[in-house]
Formats: structure tokens, C-alpha cells, sequence
């Protein structure tokens, strides 16, 4: 149990940096959905595609 509390714990902390990276280059101006709604993958993808 405590495995699957540190996993959560670190996925929040990765998403966390990605929304704050994408809130840094106004990633989500145009979006409806919360930045914390999205998953991680979409945090991701948004990510790569913002640093080409």
C-alpha cells in the first residue's frame, strides 16, 4: 500500500511540472479542460510538442 502512495505521490509531482512548465509559455490559454484534469501522458505530449 505504501508503494502505491509513493507512485501516486510522484506522478502528482511530475504532472505538477509539467503544468507548471506549461503555464510558463501560456500552454493553456486556449484549453477548456483545467490543467490538472489532464493525465500525465497529455501533460507529455503537450510538453514535447511546446519545446520544438
Amino acid at each position: 500500500m505504501l508503494m502505491k502512495n509513493q507512485l501516486r505521490e510522484a506522478v502528482e509531482e511530475v504532472k505538477q511540472y509539467y503544468i507548471q512548465k506549461l503555464v510558463e509559455i501560456d500552454a493553456f490559454k486556449n484549453k477548456k479542460k483545467a490543467p490538472s484534469a489532464h493525465t500525465l501522458s497529455e501533460l507529455e505530449k503537450m510538453y514535447k510538442y511546446y519545446q520544438r
